[in-house]
């Protein structure tokens, strides 16, 4: 006997069916006095305050939404990009990364031609009789050695990193060159929160910034950690590292960009 095209029909349904998403949880609300549910025109989830119909109260729904939100938070450790370094010694925790570019830098990049072009037109004028044998040989020495020493550059630029480190009590980020740039110290009792944010350089370069909400004495402040990370991987990598070492809680925060 031939197969029943109706039943092959519903098996295949039945696996499709198996191998969808399970669906979020829906969170229904009961009042705490009367324990009657809460209709969800009642329930604010601005100020997670609620009010029930059926007796009048009025309380707080913070706990529930807080879980409902930390159950639909889909929560994956970012594994390690390529461009950070990580290194763990004992209680300390190490990480390196690609310095950003520098206004300084940029600007010296982008000009050197132009200097070079300069140079030059000042050696030709200043030797505009037929240039000795001397004279020739400097300018392509000169000429060589902007080429190579512009190319190398670049190669030598991949070296300049910006170093973490975390000890029991501080963290610390350095610049190696410095560049004009001081090492800066946070202590890690004051660190309340990492995070990441899109910026734009003025160089017209995108990237993102990461940084940390420190406790002050005056209140919180918002402090730059890395200005610029050329990949958003990274940057969440980053965060996520340093969230894990201090034993921080990840939350989002009013200029987090997800």
């Amino acid at each position: 006997m031939g197969n029943d095209p109706l039943k092959e029909y519903k098996f295949k349904e039945k696996l499709e069916l198996k191998n969808l998403a399970p669906l979020p949880e829906v969170l229904k609300i009961n009042c705490p006095s009367c324990a009657q549910p809460v209709p969800g025109e009642h329930l604010n989830i601005q100020t997670n305050i609620a009010k029930c119909n059926s007796c009048d109260g009025i309380f707080s729904i913070s706990e529930q939404v807080e879980k409902l939100s930390l159950q639909n938070d889909i929560s994956q450790d970012i594994l390690q990009p390529e461009g950070v370094e990580l290194t763990h010694f004992q209680d300390e925790l190490d990480i390196s990364v690609e310095q950003p570019w520098t206004n300084f830098e940029v600007i010296a990049v982008s000009f050197f031609p132009l200097l070079v072009m300069i140079v030059t037109s000042i050696f030709i004028e200043r030797f505009s009789a037929p240039a000795t044998l001397v004279a020739k040989s400097v300018l392509i020495t000169f000429w060589i050695s902007s080429i190579i020493g512009y190319i190398a550059y670049f190669f030598l630029r991949k070296r300049h990193k910006i170093y973490i480190h975390i000890d029991d009590q501080d963290l610390f980020i350095e610049w190696r060159p410095r560049k004009f740039i001081r090492d800066k110290k946070y202590a890690i009792e004051d660190i309340d929160q990492v995070y990441i944010k899109n910026i734009t350089a003025s160089s017209g370069t995108k990237g993102v910034a990461i940084f940390m909400i420190v406790n002050d004495v005056n209140g919180q402040k918002h402090v730059e950690l890395i200005k610029s990370v050329n990949s958003r991987a990274k940057a969440k990598y980053i965060e996520q590292e340093i969230e894990k070492h201090l034993g921080i809680k990840d939350r989002r925060v009013p200029d987090e960009e997800i």
